[in-house]
Parts: structure tokens; C-alpha cells; sequence
């Protein structure tokens, strides 16, 4: 695709070229024929991976995000459902980061969102966020995923592709685990558990 939008616009420059000598008459200072004219590249902005990247804005706000081109579709429908149809206030939002891709984030690749964020799983209350399970079930409309869902909730956040919510059985042996060691703690260290 790229190599043949470089061979349209280099006919479109040569075209010009000789447009301009025909309307000229004959001026030797024109460059021949045989040399075309090249524009300095036009850098796109790119993902970690060199995809290009989409932008993401709200319609509400303004505020402006960078994913990849081939999910900007996506994150822009979940936007757009969030504040037209549920009431949310998008004021800002964070998408592409420098980095590598990998499973413990998703945002160099382009392919995660946070929205409204001041920091993991907590969202700025200004931005009127659906609640957790409602905000799940908007992202998965639209194919994505929120980490809301996760156990280690990212309340906020959500990306592109199935990942794995937080497993009922597992949360209570998480807690089950967590009282126990709170027990622990205080028959230990009354003084600690007071803290």
C-alpha cells in the first residue's frame, strides 16, 4: 500500500514538473524530464511494532489518545458509547507508551486504553464512569476487554483481545488466604495489627 501511494505521488510530482515547463515554454533551469522531483518523507506515527497509529478523541471533551490504525475503530465506538449513551465525561485518556509489547502491557503495541486513570484501577470521578461490571460489559460490546475484570482490578483500563477475569473461586481463596494472614498478624503483633 505504501510502496504504491510513493509511486503515485512521485507520477503526480513528475506530471507537475512538466506542467510547469509546458506552461513556461522551454526554461533550461527546470530540471530534466528524467530527474523527478522528491518530496521530503512524511513520517507517520508509528506503534512500537511500526504499525501506525489511529487517534482516539473524545467528542465531549477533546481529549486525545494514540492507538493502533487497525483498533482505533474500536476504541473510538467505546468512547463514543461511553459518553453518548451512559453519561460519561471523558477528560483524558492514555494510549500508546514507549516500551516493548509484551503481556504485562499491551500499550506499546497500541492496543489498551486508559481512560480517565489517575492511576491503576483508580479513574478520576469527574469523568462519571460506569461501574465496574457495567463498564466490563460496554468494552466487551465493542470487543475489548476491561480490566476491571481482573483480579488485581485496573478499573479504567481496557485492550484489545480476551484476557482472564478474575475467577470467582479463585477471588474468595484470595481473600480466604488474605483473612488468614491478617489473623496471623494479630495474635503476632497487636501494636502491628492496629496500624
Amino acid at each position: 500500500m505504501k510502496a504504491v501511494a510513493a509511486v503515485a505521488l512521485g507520477g503526480l510530482l513528475i506530471l507537475s514538473a512538466d506542467a510547469l515547463r509546458t506552461s513556461l515554454s522551454v526554461d533550461e533551469s527546470l530540471p530534466d524530464a528524467q530527474t523527478p522531483i522528491v518530496s521530503a518523507p512524511v513520517r507517520a506515527r508509528t506503534d512500537a511494532n511500526g504499525n501506525a497509529t489511529g487517534t482516539i478523541v473524545s467528542s465531549k471533551t477533546g481529549a486525545r489518545a494514540r492507538v493502533a490504525v487497525r483498533y482505533a475503530a474500536r476504541f473510538q465506538a467505546y468512547i463514543d458509547d461511553l459518553e453518548h449513551n451512559h453519561g460519561a465525561r471523558v477528560l483524558f485518556m492514555g494510549g500508546i507508551r514507549p516500551g516493548h509489547c509484551s503481556n504485562a502491557s499491551e500499550h506499546p503495541c497500541g492496543k489498551a486504553l486508559d481512560v480517565c486513570q489517575l492511576r491503576r484501577g483508580v479513574v478520576d470521578r469527574r469523568c462519571n464512569l460506569p461501574g465496574r461490571v457495567l463498564l466490563g460489559q460496554i468494552a466487551a460490546a465493542h470487543g475489548l476487554f476491561e480490566g476491571g475484570r481482573w483480579c488485581n482490578s485496573d478499573y479504567g483500563h481496557t485492550q484489545v483481545g480476551a484476557s482472564t477475569s478474575c475467577n470467582p473461586a479463585r477471588a474468595a481463596a484470595l481473600r480466604k488466604a488474605n483473612t488468614a494472614l491478617e489473623t496471623e498478624t494479630q495474635l503476632v503483633s497487636p501494636a502491628l495489627a492496629a496500624y
